[in-house]
């Protein structure tokens, strides 16, 4: 009995060794295919389509199966296969957890190419927009890269050249800057996509021949000797443009780059057509033809590149013909080129002539026309100083009307002073007796008869206190050049012990403005917050 239950135990223990087991390697398994089939992108897609399809059957998790329909998408892409490209994509975001925002960025924006290979640019412009969203939401500087260089790619294909290299150079920034070797290289090679600044993108070019060959990136070789290519075709190079797509030519070969490869009949019908092997030029437009029929043929949804390989082939035929029709065109020309100059002359003359009277009618216009920006010119000018004239009437009234307004506050003031003095006398006159009371009253009656006789004088007062108060504001100008006409109005009226209200009375502010004004002259006068305003303004 010992012997059988140690045996059930042996067995229960193996059996769950096994299941953790079981459990544990298919994970492991399918990192490492994944790890293997981005390791072989670019050097062996079909390769890498192997390890991503193997790695998307062994495994029953969403997530994973998502990741190896997208490394297999991108093996596609670089085979050339564009319709398996986006299909597999599309299968890929329908797995994708909701919350997997990077993966569903990668996806959208490996689609947007797909569909701009397609010719559905519309459509790729939309999901590039989506993808570069998504990764400026996650502040992901990198990937953002890899968007701005498909967006410069799409860009290319539309003949938006500038847009292009711009999108182009902010990813190789961004690239160069987080030394992304990979991605410096495809920026480098796609800015070479179209025609620009020869000079520098041959420099482009040769870096990003150095970095994949360090890399060992036998897809994007393939690809930077085309671009090679074609450069030296717009540099009117045509033997090293031939050389470099042989190059090409050889690398796609190997690794099976269909894509690649009619990219490179394309480029070499360019080139042996610009040398005038138009022979040869025939031939690499209907390789191009076959090899796209025959790509075309494997994927039922794609008839995009078959139709734009069937015009180049008929424009080629096209071009042939007219280079046999293009010897009786000459032949043509002679005969009417005596014609066509003598007509041109009589044309040439009649059009100087017609343009010398016109050119004779614009100077008389013109002269008109000086003559009558001179006449506004000077009714303008008479115009600006008359208002000027009336804006410095304006500004002195107001001036002289500020002055009275302080004068005849200090007027008042002094007035306040006369009846405040009058009232105190009567005062006093409570405590009096009777025989002191008559003698009092007579004082103030003689005190009021002298104020009389002095308000008669009262424009003369007035006239002294202006005097008065101008010295003041030479003096306080003198102290303190920076104040304003303002400040300058609210210290007349402060040095003559005018209350607040009784300031905010006489110009009509509120006591609150006046204390702002208050606390301006104050910073204005640099005045400490112990110090008293009004006993420094009657100090000076």
């Amino acid at each position: 009995m010992k012997n059988i239950s140690l045996y059930i135990t042996i067995v229960i223990f193996l059996s769950f060794s096994l299941k953790f087991i079981y459990a544990g390697t298919p994970q492991k398994t399918i990192n490492a295919l994944l790890e293997k089939a981005e390791k072989e992108l670019y050097t062996s897609p079909q390769q890498a389509a192997y390890y991503a399809t193997k790695a998307r059957t062994e495994t029953d998790s969403p997530l994973l199966r998502a990741q190896s329909l997208y490394i297999y998408a991108q093996a596609e892409k670089l085979l050339g296969d564009f319709d398996g490209c986006i299909q597999a994509l599309y299968e890929a975001d329908e797995l994708l957890p909701k919350n997997d925002k990077k993966l569903k960025g990668h996806i959208y924006n490996l689609m947007s190419v797909g569909y701009c290979n397609l010719g559905d640019y519309s459509k790729a412009i939309n999901l590039s927009d989506k993808a570069i969203s998504l990764f400026k939401m996650e502040s992901d500087s990198s990937n953002l890269a890899s968007c701005y260089n498909n967006r410069g790619i799409i860009h290319t294909y539309l003949n938006e050249f500038q847009q292009a290299e711009r999108f182009l150079k902010q990813a190789l920034a961004i690239n160069r800057s987080s030394k992304n070797l990979k991605s410096i290289a495809s920026n480098l090679n796609n800015l070479c996509l179209f025609e620009g600044n020869i000079d520098k993108q041959l420099e482009w070019i040769n870096e990003a021949i150095i970095i994949n060959k360090h890399l060992n990136a036998i897809w994007s070789l393939g690809e930077n000797y085309n671009n090679l290519g074609k450069l030296y075709y717009y540099a009117h190079k045509y033997p090293q443009a031939i050389t470099a797509l042989e190059k090409a030519y050889q690398l796609a070969q190997n690794i099976g780059a269909k894509g690649i490869i009619c990219d490179n009949y394309e480029y070499s019908a360019l080139v042996y057509s610009a040398i005038g092997n138009y022979q040869a030029a025939y031939e690499k437009q209907t390789s191009l033809y076959a090899l796209s029929k025959e790509i075309q043929s494997e994927n039922k949804l794609r008839t995009v590149e078959q139709r734009i390989a069937q015009e180049k082939l008929l424009a080629q035929q096209q071009k042939e013909e007219l280079q046999q029709q293009e010897y009786k065109i000459r032949l043509l020309r002679r005969n009417i080129i005596t014609i066509l100059t003598v007509t041109i002359l009589l044309i040439t003359i009649g059009f100087l002539l017609l343009q010398r009277f016109r050119r004779k009618k614009k100077i008389q216009l013109l002269n008109a026309q000086y003559q009558i920006e001179q006449s506004e010119h000077e009714i303008a000018k008479l115009k600006m100083q008359q208002q000027k004239a009336e804006l410095e009437n304006v500004q002195h009234a107001l001036e002289t009307s500020k002055q009275e307004t302080t004068n005849f506050a200090i007027f008042l003031q002094s007035r306040n002073e006369l009846l405040d003095k009058i009232q105190e006398q009567v005062r006093q006159g409570y405590r009096m007796e009777k025989q002191e009371l008559i003698p009092h009253l007579k004082k103030i009656n003689a005190f009021i008869s002298q104020y009389q006789t002095t308000n008669k004088n009262s424009s003369m007062t007035l006239q002294t206190i202006d005097e008065k108060m101008k010295e003041f504001l030479s003096r306080l100008s003198e102290q303190h050049p920076n104040l304003t006409q303002g400040e300058k109005h609210l210290a007349s009226l402060l040095r003559v012990n005018l209350s607040t209200k009784e300031i905010a009375m006489l110009t009509g502010n509120t006591p609150k403005t006046i204390n702002m004004n208050r606390y301006r002259l104050r910073k204005a006068l640099e005045l400490s917050p112990e110090a008293d305003l009004v006993a420094y303004i009657q100090s000076i």
